[in-house]
């Protein structure tokens, strides 16, 4: 059985779901950890400990700072800066993913970390995980979505979680043999046996056409998936996951989520 594995991590400081089903496991197939100033928090409380902490230090309690290793790398910027620090988060597991150092661009407001992670514009072949990347600032979670689609836009595999959901970007052109892959549903399938998982898919362009989703209740056979339109949510596999879903996209950006029915 193939088990995804993921070049880098990226912990947010955004809302975990009521369940871990994903959150935990994924940190055990991660190369690198960042954290994103708050992030730290999500990593600790699963008995991770970061690689390299990024951000202003303004959300980063005392208590966590506290429980770092002298191995953790601080990469640290002012609050007042063009970058998020999701965003500069992202830059510095990009170049490390490619065995680049990320602390050789501090310094001016996070615009050298930036021009490094933009010289990488093939990500073909990696894979990143965003955790925590929902929660109460909107405007942070549309921008946490917008920054995995750029990655996603760049090639890479990439999947997003709060725990209790996960999703992935895809980008067309591509044939899927499993949107999400067994493994994935393990933790689910230990702690709450009986739960059905159900499995959605939004356009996050109006360029998707000719998706077909195969594996499911309701079938999609090359439709095309405006953006905008709630077709593709709340659908039903087999048996209690989605595990054997497989999808086909010839153009546009789709976001594919699977979480408990019970939410």
């Amino acid at each position: 059985m193939n088990t995804l594995r993921f070049d880098a991590l990226i912990a947010l400081a955004g809302d975990e779901g009521p369940f871990d089903y994903f959150m935990a496991p994924a940190l055990h197939h991660a190369s690198h950890v960042v954290a994103a100033d708050g992030g730290v928090a999500v990593v600790l409380k699963r008995g991770f400990v970061p690689q390299m902490v990024v951000g202003d230090g303004d959300s980063m309690s005392l208590e966590d700072r506290n429980q770092l290793k002298e191995s953790t790398f601080l990469l640290s910027f002012p609050s007042d800066k063009d970058f998020t620090d999701g965003e500069l988060a992202t830059a510095a597991a990009v170049l490390l993913s490619f065995e680049g150092d990320p602390l050789l661009y501090g310094g001016d407001g996070g615009h050298k970390l930036y021009q490094a992670f933009n010289a990488y514009c093939d990500l073909s072949g990696k894979s990143y995980l965003f955790l925590n990347y929902t929660g109460a600032r909107h405007d942070h979670q549309l921008a946490n979505v917008a920054l995995a689609r750029l990655l996603a836009k760049r090639g890479a595999e990439v999947y997003l979680t709060d725990g209790t959901t996960m999703a992935r970007i895809v980008m067309g052109p591509q044939s899927l043999d499993n949107v999400f892959l067994p493994h994935i549903f393990d933790q689910a399938r230990q702690d709450m046996p009986a739960t059905r998982f159900l499995f959605s898919a939004i356009a996050l362009d109006d360029e998707v056409t000719d998706l077909s989703l195969f594996g499911l209740l309701w079938t999609l056979e090359k439709v095309k998936l405006p953006y905008g339109r709630s077709l593709a949510l709340s659908n039903r596999a087999e048996g209690l996951y989605p595990d054997q879903v497989r999808a086909k996209i010839l153009r546009g950006t789709v976001m594919f989520f699977t979480f408990p029915e019970n939410l």
